[in-house]
């Protein structure tokens, strides 16, 4: 009954995860949606106030377009006039104070006059906050403009405009006299001059209004500006807001619309303008900037899709309710006497008999379950039987297994030892042996220790088969093996390298230390006497030694200068020690090393 209630708990519990995955999905899935329709319109609407702002802006350019001729009239005039002046005076730019030029600008009703010298920069002004600017350092476009005015004797006035050192709108004229160094100029200030001729109302309305009133048919509109930018700053063409320092201001790409996110749901989005009739000089464009506060939507949107998934999920739990009730009527309780009958089954009683009163999946799942009880309990009997003979067979199979297992082990002990040692002298034989030398190798790279080897040749062994027997001789063989074998330490290798050679390979062991093994082995091998017949017969020994270098990839060349080695030994009268180290050092009896 605990494993009913538990596996009730399970499909509840699969039950209740499937509504509330269910509803989560419908909630996301409609957040997504909303989420996506929401930008979509926030993108049209960011869109659709761009054009209108370059819209108007394209009507604004219109509408002043005849003060701005008229402006552009007067500018010429004072100019030309202040040339006469200019010419009548002998003018020297260093001569006019701010007073006079003052003077001068009241009696032409200019709102100021500078003195631009070839530098680009103002050196005489009635403006205070002009007087040391470089005009050239307001983009790279006005520079050159500049620079290919003087001394052409043209006049040039600019479009309006704005002041790099206080934001002010103004309207600039250049006059560059002929094959001269300076250039004059005169500026008005545009929207003191509007007032002149219009109201203040009027230039309130053009200036800000007239652009600014876009936020009240939008209710995530909160702002509209214009700028000026040039080098120094985007300055401000609408109304009082503050100037943006170049580095604050976003790379606004020619056409379209860039976002800059900023924080509670805050989106600037920036966009390029241009104006209708001509170019600006003194600015590289005009910026516009929207200012979006989603904030208000966003709060809508969560509300609306919180009540959303609260009804989503009282919808689900009454469908949840409903479902539990026949699902445990028609399903759960059933599912549970066949889960009991074949619990019984699994302990070994398979008398059990389900009744199922649905003629359903589950019933036919009834009917199979009895049929398999019948046949389980018939084969049951027969397995009983047919195991007890199985045993007997194993364990007879399992008593010659282990015979075959300990016959095998001793053959496979017979051959490696066959395959690594040499059958006379029971010493590694020269393929064991180099197998042996390439782990040392190895380990000597890794750990950087020497290695070095010792190659002995039995002298006049030849002679000892022809006077007394290769019996003798075999025996010479085993008895040089064993006197060898009491000097070598643990990892040292002993290996018969053919006929009357053996080679001793001595890991971590230096050409020095290598170099004494060999005279005390040779020192061993001359106080051996072989008695054959009744005769001793004193037996002797050639060495060379040589040691591994690290350059080497196997063994040989060490082999090879331990060869010549011993070679070297025959050569200068048999019984001696000779090291191989790029210069042949001999050792013997009568010789110390």
């Amino acid at each position: 009954m605990r494993l009913f209630l538990v596996v009730k708990r399970l499909l509840s519990i699969l039950i209740t995860l499937s509504v509330l995955g269910v509803g989560l999905i419908l909630s996301f899935t409609l957040f997504v949606v909303g989420q996506h329709e929401f930008d979509q319109q926030v993108s049209q609407q960011v869109t659709n106030v761009h054009k209108q702002v370059r819209d108007r802006f394209r009507v604004f350019d219109e509408l002043i377009a005849n003060d701005e001729r008229e402006l552009h009239k007067r500018a010429r005039r004072a100019l030309l006039r202040l040339s006469e002046v200019l010419d009548h005076e002998n003018f020297n730019p260093a001569d006019w104070d701010p007073q006079r030029l003052q003077a001068l600008s009241e009696e032409h009703q200019v709102d100021a006059i500078y003195v631009v010298d070839r530098t680009t920069k103002v050196v005489a002004t009635n403006f205070i906050p002009d007087l040391g600017f470089e005009l050239g350092s307001i983009s790279d476009s006005f520079n050159t403009y500049i620079n290919q005015l003087y001394g052409t004797g043209r006049i040039e006035v600019d479009r309006i405009n704005v002041s790099s050192q206080t934001g002010i709108l103004q309207v600039y004229a250049y006059y560059a006299p002929l094959n001269s160094d300076y250039i004059i100029e005169v500026s008005y200030d545009v929207k003191k001059y509007l007032t002149r001729s219009h109201s203040s109302r009027y230039v309130d309305f053009m200036f800000g209004d007239f652009f600014t009133e876009l936020t009240k048919t939008n209710p995530m509109l909160e702002k509209v500006d214009i700028y000026l930018v040039n080098n120094y700053a985007a300055f401000p063409f609408l109304e009082d807001t503050p100037a943006i320092e170049t580095e604050g201001l976003p790379d606004i790409p020619s056409k379209g619309v860039i976002t800059v996110k900023a924080k509670n749901n805050i989106l600037h989005h920036y966009s390029r303008a241009n104006l209708n009739r001509s170019n600006l000089h003194s600015a590289e464009y005009l910026a516009i900037r929207s200012t979006f506060n989603l904030s208000p939507i966003y709060h809508l949107m969560h509300k609306f899709l919180g009540i959303s998934l609260v009804v989503i999920l009282i919808v689900l739990g009454i469908a949840f309710f409903l479902i539990s009730f026949l699902f445990d009527k028609w399903i759960i309780k059933r599912i549970f006497r066949i889960i009991a009958a074949l619990e019984r089954s699994a302990d070994g009683d398979y008398s059990d008999h389900i009744v199922s009163g649905r003629r359903d999946e589950l019933g036919l799942i009834a009917d199979h379950i009895n049929s398999m009880n019948r046949r389980i309990s018939q084969r049951d009997t027969e397995l009983k039987e047919v195991r007890l003979h199985l045993e007997h067979r194993v364990e007879e199979r399992t008593a010659d297994l282990q015979q075959q297992i300990e016959a095998r082990k001793q053959a496979e002990k017979k051959l490696i030892t066959l395959a690594s040692t040499d059958p006379l002298t029971q010493v590694l034989n020269r393929r064991a042996f180099n197998q042996q030398a390439t782990k040392e190798i190895e380990r000597a790279h890794r750990y950087n220790h020497p290695l070095s080897l010792i190659l002995l040749d039995i002298d006049h062994f030849k002679k000892v088969n022809d006077s007394f027997g290769h019996k003798y001789g075999d025996q010479v063989l085993v008895d040089i093996a064993q006197l060898i074998h009491p000097c070598l330490r643990t990892p040292d290798s002993l290996c018969r390298h053919g006929g009357e050679e053996f080679i001793v390979l001595l890991p971590e062991t230096d050409l020095e230390q290598a170099t004494q093994l060999a005279e005390r082995l040779r020192e061993a091998i001359e106080r051996y006497h072989l008695d054959a017949e009744a005769k001793n017969f004193t037996i002797t020994a050639s060495f060379g030694v040589s040691s591994w270098e690290r350059q080497e990839s196997d063994i040989q060349p060490s082999i090879h200068r331990a060869d010549e080695g011993m070679y070297k030994a025959k050569q200068l009268g048999r019984n001696r020690v000779i090291v191989f180290n790029h210069s042949i050092k001999t050792a013997g009896a009568a010789e110390e090393i």
